[in-house]
């Protein structure tokens, strides 16, 4: 089984990847996407096992029914689409190709040094991409607006792919070695202080609110269920006082801004399209991707997504894709705190989707092919803990 395990972190190392395109039969394609289904057909060969397969859907039965749910509503989304080819990529990359890793995943990955090997993966990739950005920093390459995007097409599409292994490096730091116990080694230590601190100043060049307010939340909430884990209920109420006390001053430093106006008013009118595109669409849905065609040329930019979560979802995958993301998120918390009393682990996970569902509500924190397949690892790593009834990540 090891050249699955080390298949694996190689894709979650590799996330980035996606960006190098190409076709294949006139078939576009991504190194990414070559690499899930070279590591699916050796799973398919030597590691599927019907049985313990078998087992795990029905121990999950709930998030089963909500992954049918939504490659139905995806896959109908795409049949009725007026762009199919464009609908049928998306479908491919940010559904299909993703479910295909997570299988995998969840019958490969189970002790908890290869639980700590993946976030090592996600660890190191966010690593490297934050030092290439900051690359791009230095050579003063930034996009019209004057904000860092490195190799990516989009500032945000840097910042939501290093925000939650921000997120991860914090959480792993802080809490699975102890707030009193660090790391042992030096270069232990000085390895996660200059990864946070390239992670930090990548995100914050890319100056993306979202992202700001989505990490804010994500520790925030991290920190609140740790404090209640260790009997601190007090320690709980001023980190709640303290991050809404901050939450509100970003939000009056920001929005009284002509750029942050600007942003926000842009923001509600691609909003208010989007649900008329929903009312006009209320069950299946429009084509994924042809967001862009439904909304109007923008005065500077074009609007490929709703710039919403929630709202991509239920515009782009209907009503059946949208339940299905929603029961996928009952059943994450729902599992993550039953799972031995909030164990670091499920603190760690449940925090960073807490950070995916906040940004998600200016951005799409999912529809891109390294953030799905990263969705999909996070909901992955959370059945393993549960099937384990959890392993604790050693330092």
């Amino acid at each position: 089984m090891k050249i699955l395990t080390r298949g694996i972190y190689l894709v979650v190392f590799c996330l980035p990847l996606y960006l190098v395109r190409f076709n294949i039969f006139n078939i576009p394609t991504t190194v990414l996407e070559l690499m899930i289904y070279m590591l699916f057909l050796v799973w398919l060969i030597k590691g599927f096992d019907f049985k313990e397969f078998r087992k795990t859907i029905k121990e999950n039965r709930l998030l089963f029914v909500a992954v049918f749910l939504i490659l139905l509503g995806v896959s109908l989304a795409t049949l009725h689409s007026w762009n199919p080819r464009l609908s049928a990529g998306i479908w491919k990359a940010w559904f299909v190709d993703p479910v295909l890793f997570f299988l995998v995943f969840v019958s490969i990955i189970k002790s908890s040094k290869e639980i700590k090997n993946i976030f090592y993966s996600l660890v190191f990739s966010g690593f490297f991409v934050a030092v290439v950005s900051l690359t791009y920093l230095f050579l003063g390459r930034f996009n019209s607006e004057g904000r860092l995007q490195g190799f990516y097409n989009s500032p945000n599409y840097l910042a939501m792919y290093l925000a939650p292994i921000l997120i991860i490096v914090l959480g792993y730091y802080f809490f699975a070695s102890g707030l009193k116990t660090r790391p042992k080694t030096t270069s232990q230590n000085i390895f996660i202080v200059f990864n946070c601190l390239f992670l930090i100043l990548a995100i914050l060049f890319t100056k993306s609110f979202g992202a700001w307010i989505g990490i804010l939340g994500a520790v925030g909430f991290g920190l609140i269920l740790w404090s209640f884990k260790e009997k601190k209920k007090k320690t709980a109420i001023i980190i709640i006082v303290l991050l809404a006390i901050l939450c509100v001053s970003i939000y009056f430093i920001k929005f009284n801004s002509l750029q942050g106006k600007l942003s926000i008013n842009s923001r509600v009118e691609i909003w208010q399209r989007a649900l008329d595109a929903v009312i006009m669409y209320p069950v299946i849905g429009i084509g994924p991707g042809t967001f862009e065609d439904f909304f109007p040329q923008y005065p500077l930019w074009g609007v490929p997504q709703p710039h919403n979560l929630y709202l991509a979802f239920l515009l782009q995958t209907g009503v059946f894709g949208f339940i299905g993301f929603i029961l996928i998120l009952i059943w994450f918390f729902k599992t993550g705190i039953k799972n031995q009393n909030l164990e670091i682990t499920n603190i760690i996970l449940m925090s960073v989707m807490v950070y995916v569902l906040i940004h998600g509500l200016v951005d799409t924190t999912y529809w891109k092919n390294d953030l799905s397949v990263m969705f999909w690892i996070f909901v992955g790593l959370m059945v393993i803990l549960k099937e384990s009834n959890y392993l604790k990540i050693e330092n």
